[in-house]
């Protein structure tokens, strides 16, 4: 799952604006969601017990591949990913499988039938900090943690590829595939450029319909519009007034790791703190934040005396699309920060920036008029996800803008500028900088696989009101015809992917591969 999204100038974006007005089917409506065939359920079980364990094989191979972006080397240039190639290549080849390598994806295709069922996935995955993990991240984790597997990728996204090929083995297994053929896509740049992908798309004809393996149950057919707002304060020479001059100074401000993560750690450096600071920042916490704070003092001078202090705030990492499950380890060192008064500089206003605009809430709350909200697609989120310094001195936040139908991109831009120029207002001589990009939110109104994938996903669970839903994620499954997204985590559950304990449960996994087969039994079979 994937921060990416289109540019708003994409037109085939601009034309889905349209249908997003329009609410959720109502489960009335999808009442021709049937459970499974007889035949269908035999396969899948047959596919659980017969490929279960091969299929985890494979999944523990693919999360060894480290393959992660590595500007300004193109995903596909990198060895990591020549590698994966290849691994998929001779497990196509011993599955009986056709396999073509078109660069930025790979298509594995099962039987030759001129209608096509397409299945997504990604091979590229984010970054993963093994000092955060506790062990390595790209070696899979089968023992630390009874029933899961633990590991980068796992959830998003390569237990999907390995599910997704067994399923089209079993599938092969009851005879030629002569409904449709399966040809399972596999993205290598759906966590960072989407360029890549969408210029393979140009050069291969998509199937008409299209099941991306990328986020959630039961099936998702709409996708909140992705957009990043960067906000850079510059390091000027401002004068220091006579009231902030004897107070200490933040001299260093930063946390987060990459863009699409709710950032776990921040820090904070303090100069001229006295021996009473600590105390008094540890007091004024708010016990409710259910962020921890760690104080050390070096003893270290600096500007007006009293020696150094480092503040770190070890919150929760969660998908940037979800920012609910995670606890923002910036924006509540800034509220803790918010709560002294400080020396005037870059990181003083910094703080008060995102005290100001931001907060620690999650729904742009305090940001002028940008909040608003779908009764299908839910609230607008905004999350602050990171906090850079520049090799001028300048300090720029990164926030996560995902934004559901109800405005235009332009009305949200507008938003954005007029809570911007309003601060630039209150606080005159201040140079703030900002590049805003909004994307678009993706919704399918209608297709023809839905209801069976509904069907599929309330057999297996029991659960009879399951309905389409709307998430904060983009995935490329909004490039393809008809593309919705079947899993692989389950509704209620916490997210994992992007975080830094990314796991799936064996059981997950097992479901998963009996669901796909069914699926695929009843669409291509």
């Amino acid at each position: 799952m994937s921060p990416a999204a289109r540019s708003s100038s994409d037109p085939a974006e601009r034309s889905a604006a349209g249908p997003l007005a329009r609410p959720a089917p109502d489960p009335e409506d999808l009442r021709e969601a049937a459970p499974p065939s007889p035949a269908a359920l035999a396969l899948a079980a047959g596919a659980a017990a017969r490929y279960g364990d091969a299929a985890g094989a494979l999944h523990a191979d693919l999360v060894a591949f480290r393959t992660v972006a590595a500007p300004p080397v193109p995903n596909v240039d990198l060895p990591e990913f020549h590698r994966l190639k290849a691994c998929l290549a001779r497990r196509a080849d011993e599955l009986r499988l056709d396999y073509e390598d078109h660069g930025a994806a790979v298509v594995i295709g099962l039987g030759s039938a001129p209608d096509r069922l397409g299945l997504l996935t990604h091979a590229d995955v984010q970054p993963a900090d093994p000092a955060r993990w506790g062990g390595d991240p790209f070696r899979l984790d089968i023992v630390t943690e009874p029933d899961r597997l633990v590991g980068r990728g796992v959830e998003d996204d390569k237990a999907s590829i390995a599910t997704a090929l067994y399923a089209m083995r079993a599938l092969a297994d009851r005879g030629p595939v002569r409904r449709r053929r399966v040809e399972l896509v596999v993205s290598m740049t759906e966590e960072s450029d989407w360029t890549p992908f969408r210029e393979f798309l140009r050069g291969w004809r998509p199937p008409p319909l299209n099941i991306a393996l990328d986020g959630e149950y039961p099936v998702v057919t709409a996708e909140k519009g992705t957009g990043a707002v960067l906000l850079t304060l510059r390091d000027e020479a401002e004068p220091v007034d006579d009231a902030s001059r004897d107070r200490p100074s933040i001299v260093e401000l930063r946390g987060g790791a990459f863009r699409t993560q709710i950032p776990a750690e921040a820090e904070a450096v303090i100069e001229g703190a006295g021996p009473d600071l600590a105390p008094a920042l540890e007091a004024a916490r708010d016990p409710s934040w259910e962020v921890r704070f760690d104080f050390e003092a070096d003893g270290a001078g600096g500007p007006g005396g009293g020696g150094r202090l480092r503040v770190r705030a070890h919150g929760l990492a969660a998908h940037s699309s979800m920012p609910q499950e995670g606890r923002n380890a910036i924006t509540h060192l800034a509220a803790l920060l918010g709560t002294r008064p400080w020396r005037a500089g870059p990181a003083a206003r910094m703080v008060c920036l995102i005290n100001d605009l931001v907060g620690i809430g999650d729904h742009a709350e305090r940001f002028g008029d940008l909040a608003h909200a779908h009764d299908f697609m839910g609230p607008l989120t905004l999350a602050l996800t990171t906090l850079e310094r520049g090799p001028d001195g300048s300090l720029t936040a990164g926030l996560n803008v995902r934004r559901p139908v109800g405005r235009s991109a332009a009305a949200v831009d507008a938003a954005i500028r007029a809570a911007l120029e309003g601060w630039r207002a209150r606080n005159a001589g201040v140079r703030l900088d900002a590049s805003i990009r909004i994307g678009e939110p993706y919704y399918v109104e209608s297709a023809p696989h839905v209801p069976v994938l509904l069907g599929v996903f309330r057999h297996f669970t029991g659960n009879p009101d399951a309905a389409p839903i709307a998430v904060g994620g983009g995935t490329q499954a909004r490039l393809l015809p008809n593309g919705v997204n079947f899993g692989p985590s389950m509704p209620g559950a916490v997210y994992t992917g992007h975080s830094d304990h990314e796991f799936m449960t064996v059981d997950q996994f097992r479901l998963n591969l009996t669901m796909c087969t069914a699926a695929l039994a009843e669409l291509a079979g």
